[in-house]
């Protein structure tokens, strides 16, 4: 008997320690996913998520399963103290856009996101070169972006990938 409860207490303490994964939620665009927004500090990301499954020094936190195809990264603003959230990367089937979507990885979400938002999605050139497909907005104040993708992309397109960010680059 008392060895099953002692394996009960490690179990539930070992659970304790998990590592967080997030599997899917709602995107607000310009705002934050799955419960983060930008400008949140570190400790209310790991108040609200966990710890993560990976992080480093550069203010890098992996939430997602690579297995399950769910990726949800959140880089934090290392220049400020406390460190803010300034750029989430999502993607997997179980996201959709608050309001009646569309939802990631599902076959006609690029066209289902030229209607809903129309005129206010934006081509912009990236640093690289490449162009990509912006819905730009203003937080608490600051410019925002969400970044749906690579430009040109049929309406049968699935969205791959979102980020949403400061358009700085930093915690504004």
């Amino acid at each position: 008997m008392r060895i099953a409860i002692a394996a009960g207490v490690v179990a539930l303490v070992l659970a304790g320690v998990a590592e967080a994964v997030v599997k899917g939620g709602a995107v607000t665009p310009n705002v934050g996913a799955a419960g983060i927004k930008l400008g949140m500090t570190r400790a209310q990301v790991l108040a609200k998520l966990g710890k993560p499954v990976y992080k480093n020094a550069n203010g890098y936190m992996q939430f997602g399963d690579e297995k399950q195809h769910v990726l949800f990264d959140v880089y934090l603003d290392t220049g400020t103290s406390p460190q803010h959230v300034r750029l989430l990367g999502i993607s997997g089937r179980n996201f959709c856009l608050t309001g009646g979507g569309p939802c990631m990885l599902r076959k006609g979400g690029v066209g289902k996101l030229k209607t809903r938002y129309g005129r206010a999605l934006k081509t912009v050139k990236l640093e690289d070169g490449e162009k990509a497909v912006w819905l730009k907005g203003t937080l608490a104040g600051c410019k925002v972006f969400t970044d749906f993708g690579e430009a040109g992309q049929p309406n049968s397109a699935p969205l791959v990938m979102i980020l949403i960010g400061y358009q700085s680059g930093h915690y504004c």
